[in-house]
């Protein structure tokens, strides 16, 4: 075992990290393996000055006897990993050698390496036993002859309690009974979604048979519920605050039936609005305590929601694996997607999963800013099958010139925390169905999806470019404090670097993207589903360009994937996952990732990191950036040759004589642009080669790695355009989503330059 700073957890004495004087040892690695170079680095924490002076990068060791001779303190873990990636290949305890004191040698060899790599991934007794208690709750649902009236919610919720390990889910006994499939809501325990002692069953029996009082005094008392509470108590007032919208809507019912029975249509008018009301609000709590319960629970949400062309083509995706928090370390470790289920447990209250939701987000948090105009964030607007694809703005395009056509169809404005709330708080209610939330719903026309960046480059809480109020400030430092240990498991993390929320509407898509840096995900409310692809894989996704308003992002249409246009995404390395309230995903850099709300409106918040000192450079220790360097040089080497004429350029080479543009292309423009190319490609094998690992790309000719990138790049960028356009054409805004008259009243069209549409009042 390896504590945090890379010594010995237990019976080490002369541990970097203790006080005293560690005995110093010089060490020499050697890399034995026939075929690869590995990086050498020490694999412990920065965690205070002294440790500060530790180096941390020790270069590259060559195959076939590259050696490295370091001085290092008894205790020190040192780790060799593949060059290009996260994979331990082998890892070095100084001190444990029964060489002479002083002076050891580790020799990296083919056969370790292979014994070290069959370590991972294992599954512990920690998370194996945590998925067989969920089994065994689940059981409780069956066992009806357990208990006497088990028909009651009182027996059914301290029948499950009682059990050790398992907790009763207000929400989910609620909705099977709904869905006609019984009742019975005997999960594993969960943080905030799960009733998890007899006192609060007994309390909410209690609220069950209170004297009936109105819908308003109901809805008045959830709200305040909603907003009291510290620490895990927060999760049982928002538990008491569901059982009084329980009542509320009951209380409703009734309502409805006594003025449809009088039959006065104002009655039944005011009758209709409360019940709207009443089932908007149970709708928004319940996503706040809905979760993913066990790996059977993410496995049937899974199948539900696929999208079928999709699941045609890769009908097998392995999932994102749960982990106990032990067990995911060794993933955060090699740089692995992991799903955290348990951070939030044992008394670790975390404001995002105890706190946050919209209420508290409102009222606590983005509306207790004072004085001055309230600050204004990005909200995204589609409708719902095509909400919400992310694109560089258009002030960015107009410096380049326009080079490509751009057809945006997403409504960027930027509206008050208070304004976004009253807007997909009325599309909630115009949408919900009588006869249980969620039963025969149909989905918003327009979805609406707000993203603020809430954390700047420095770690420093941030609104709107603004001063942070307080409580995100408390809110923020508690949630860094909370997960910095677990991030560090990343062996260059340096500190959380920017964070962003995401507030949005059940039906959004956030297309096919990768981030350049490591990315924490902590889910607040609602349940996310996620389809992750490997790093790189530029062929299979096919890349936008640099130039192009949707860098960074697919070509590919992972709802209706068109396999003649992108033959090469079949081959994609896929896998999927759901995400919940209180899980937390690690999603490692330049991995691909679509979020998906299938199920329910949802809330996030993730942090994105940046490397501490004296980490190698990206490009050192991660084979893929290389393949994006290769990108970017070479397009870079036409862009500043053509300017706006680069789309049509590019087109050219990459379709010859089936472009459109053709004949819009000078010949010795389009020649000297393809030398451009191949120079550029030259100078990236050169550049490459001196590094260690290489890439196995520069085997290939230059005219093979030009020809390659047109392929997957540019063969489609230029498909499906306006008709009439020309380089330098601004956006084509016509197809724009149009906001709703609520907002259209407050809101100006934003100047050319400006990142977004509109800006409202």
């Amino acid at each position: 075992e390896i504590d945090p700073r890379g010594g010995q957890q237990q019976g080490n004495q002369h541990d970097v990290s203790r006080s005293g004087k560690p005995r110093v040892v010089q060490a020499t690695f050697v890399n034995a393996l026939s075929d690869t170079t590995v990086n050498l680095y020490w694999a412990g924490n920065v965690n205070s000055a002294k440790e500060g002076s530790l180096q941390l990068y020790y270069g590259p060791l060559d195959p076939n006897g590259g050696e490295k001779i370091i001085e290092g303190y008894e205790g020190q873990v040192f780790a060799l990993t593949k060059v290009g990636g996260y994979e331990r290949l082998g890892e070095y305890r100084l001190g444990s050698s029964t060489a002479a004191p002083g002076s050891e040698t580790f020799i990296l060899t083919n056969e370790g390496a292979d014994q070290f790599r069959e370590k991972f991934p294992q599954e512990s007794i920690d998370s194996k036993q945590r998925e067989e208690k969920a089994q065994k709750c689940r059981l409780v649902n069956k066992d009806n002859d357990r208990f006497d009236n088990w028909g009651t919610f009182l027996h059914r919720c301290r029948g499950c309690v009682e059990v050790e390990g398992c907790g009763f889910s207000p929400v989910r006994d609620r909705l099977l009974g709904i869905e006609g499939k019984g009742s019975g809501g005997c999960y594993a325990s969960h943080a905030v979604a799960t009733v998890n002692d007899v006192d609060e069953c007994n309390e909410l029996y209690e609220i069950e048979a209170a004297e009936q009082i109105s819908v308003e005094a109901w809805l008045n008392r959830a709200t305040e519920l909603t907003l009291s509470g510290t620490g895990h108590d927060r999760g049982s007032s928002l538990r008491m605050a569901y059982a009084c919208l329980e009542r509320a809507l009951e209380r409703s019912d009734q309502m409805m039936t006594e003025a449809r029975g009088k039959k006065v249509h104002n009655s039944i008018k005011a009758a209709e609005t409360t019940d709207k009301k009443a089932r908007a609000a149970l709708l928004e709590l319940t996503a706040k305590l809905e979760a993913i319960f066990d790996d059977a629970d993410m496995k049937d949400l899974l199948a539900s929601s696929r999208h079928p062309k999709l699941d045609e083509i890769h009908p097998n995706m392995p999932a994102v694996p749960r982990r106990t928090t032990k067990d995911a370390k060794e993933y955060i470790l090699r740089g692995e997607p992991v799903i955290i289920t348990d951070m939030f447990e044992g008394g670790i209250s975390n404001p995002v999963a105890h706190k946050w939701t919209l209420n508290y987000l409102n009222q606590k948090v983005f509306g207790a800013i004072a004085g001055g105009e309230p600050p204004k964030f990005n909200v995204a607007a589609d409708v719902n099958t095509r909400c919400c694809r992310y694109f560089e703005s258009q002030g960015k395009a107009q410096s380049l010139e326009y080079p490509y056509p751009f057809v945006p169809t997403t409504h960027l404005y930027r509206d008050t925390f208070d304004g976004f709330v009253k807007t997909i708080r009325k599309a909630n209610r115009n949408t919900v169905a009588r006869g249980g939330i969620g039963a025969n719903s149909t989905k918003p026309k327009l979805l609406h999806y707000l993203h603020e960046i809430v954390m700047n480059k420095d770690g420093i809480a941030a609104v709107a470019g603004g001063e942070a109020p307080q409580q995100l400030v408390d809110d923020l430092d508690a949630i860094t404090s909370q997960l910095r240990l677990l991030a560090s498991k990343q062996p260059f993390f340096g500190d959380f670097a920017y964070a962003k929320v995401w507030l949005g509407q059940k039906g959004i898509v956030m297309p096919m993207h990768y981030d350049a840096t490591d990315n924490i995900y902590v889910m607040a409310w609602g349940r996310k589903r996620a389809i992750i692809g490997e790093p790189g894989q530029l062929d299979a996704f096919y890349r936008y360009p640099n130039g192009h308003p949707l860098v960074g992002s697919s070509q590919v249409n992972l709802t209706e994937p068109d396999l003649d246009r992108y033959p090469q995404f079949k081959d994609a390395r896929l896998r999927e996952v759901i995400v919940g309230p209180g899980d937390v995903l690690y999603l490692p850099a330049w991995w691909w990732h679509q979020f998906e709300q299938p199920f329910e409106d949802t809330a996030a918040l993730n942090l994105w990191s940046r490397d501490r000192a004296g980490a190698p450079s990206s490009h050192m220790r991660d084979m893929i950036v290389r393949e994006h360097i290769l990108a970017d040089q070479l397009e870079e080497s036409v862009a500043q040759r053509s300017g706006k004429g680069a789309g049509l350029v590019f087109d050219t080479l990459a379709n010859g004589g089936n472009s459109a543009y053709h004949a819009a292309v000078d010949d010795d423009k389009l020649k000297k642009a393809e030398n451009a190319m191949l120079h550029a490609a030259n100078v990236w094998q050169n550049e490459i080669s001196e590094l260690p690992g290489r890439h196995p790309n520069i085997r290939q000719s230059a005219a093979k790695l030009v020809e390659e990138y047109l392929g997957r790049t540019h063969h489609s960028v230029m498909q499906d355009i306006p008709e009439g356009w020309h380089p330098g054409d601004s956006w084509d805004l016509s197809e724009i989503a149009r906001l709703p008259r609520e907002l259209r009243s407050r809101c100006k069209p934003a100047p050319e330059s400006s990142p977004f549409m509109s800006i409202c009042g």
